[in-house]
């Protein structure tokens, strides 16, 4: 008999972009009792003021670590990169054996770390697609245009996905179940490694690397190196996801202001280490050449030293 799981209560990691999307859906809907896991600096700080997202002001509760009083049902993870190792040695005490876990942080390798410590039977994999969240500080804003694509790997985490289904339906977040979870997940790779990179070391948008075709060759040049790592990785019709999220950059999409970009203009440490900094690492491990990501990994680290842009 399958099992049943039942979505009462939500422990959120990271109170950014996408934390907030989920964070303003969970408080609107009242689908759960939700809690923000924080440290103690971000409590001081946040329990004396209000986060506003699309201009409305919420005010949330927050727990830290030190506490043991509650136990989620479901932990979301949507910190950015230098967060992730916080938000899995910290969720331990507020977790239970049935316990799910998605993580939205970009890159491809926040699942891996999450089951090696969880395991995967409860891990569903997911991620954002849309339009980009725009941050002032505590100030939010977001279009309302995104899912979060979601789906599984094994179908032992069935009952974990329905459960989460049924929970964002209940939220009112938007969501997508993709019955090819792998291939959507290194799409999102590709584009993110492409167009966050690359408007970032331009000080561009989206719209603004269209109309230079030599910024177009540049982001093709970069996305068709994650190709050749996909491919080592065994990433089956790699060719195809390749010219799926070149279409969405080049053709779906008009105009993005990527985190990454966002980052650098407000002298935020970006997360270049999961997006270049992965694809090094990797080519190391196969021996293969990713020269346009080695010369963008160097260019980014620069413009985080000076707190410039070109």
């Amino acid at each position: 008999m399958q099992k049943i799981y039942e979505i009462k209560n939500v422990l959120l990691c990271g109170l950014g972009g996408l934390g907030c999307i989920c964070a303003a859906a969970i408080k609107n809907s009242s689908a759960a009792n939700l809690k923000i896991l924080v440290d103690k600096e971000r409590y001081e700080r946040y329990t004396k003021t209000y986060t506003c997202f699309n201009s409305k002001p919420y005010i949330f509760e927050y727990i830290t670590p030190e506490d043991d009083s509650y136990k989620a049902d479901l932990v979301i993870i949507a910190t950015k990169n230098d967060g992730l190792d916080f938000a899995i040695n910290n969720v331990e005490k507020f977790v239970h054996k049935d316990t799910i876990y998605i993580s939205l942080l970009n890159g491809i390798h926040s699942e891996k770390k999450l089951s090696d410590k969880y395991g995967n039977r409860n891990i569903v994999t997911a991620f954002y697609l849309g339009h980009s969240c725009i941050r002032n500080g505590r100030n939010i804003f977001q279009d309302g245009i995104y899912q979060i694509v979601t789906g599984i790997e094994n179908s032992i985490q069935e009952p974990a996905l329905d459960a989460i289904c049924t929970f964002f339906s209940k939220a009112g977040i938007k969501y997508k179940v993709s019955e090819n979870i792998l291939e959507e997940y290194w799409k999102k790779f590709m584009i993110n490694v492409g167009i966050n990179q690359l408007c970032a070391v331009t000080n561009k948008t989206l719209k603004e690397i269209k109309e230079k075709p030599s910024l177009v060759q540049k982001l093709k040049d970069i996305i068709e190196e994650v190709e050749i790592i996909a491919e080592k990785e065994g990433i089956e019709n790699h060719k195809q996801i390749t010219q799926a999220a070149l279409n969405f950059l080049l053709e779906e999409i008009e105009d993005a202001q990527p985190s990454m970009l966002q980052d650098i203009r407000a002298g935020r440490k970006t997360e270049v280490d999961i997006f270049a900094g992965e694809i090094i690492r990797l080519a190391e491990k196969y021996n293969v050449n990713v020269p346009f990501n080695i010369e963008i990994y160097k260019k980014i680290r620069e413009l985080e030293n000076k707190r410039i842009y070109i």
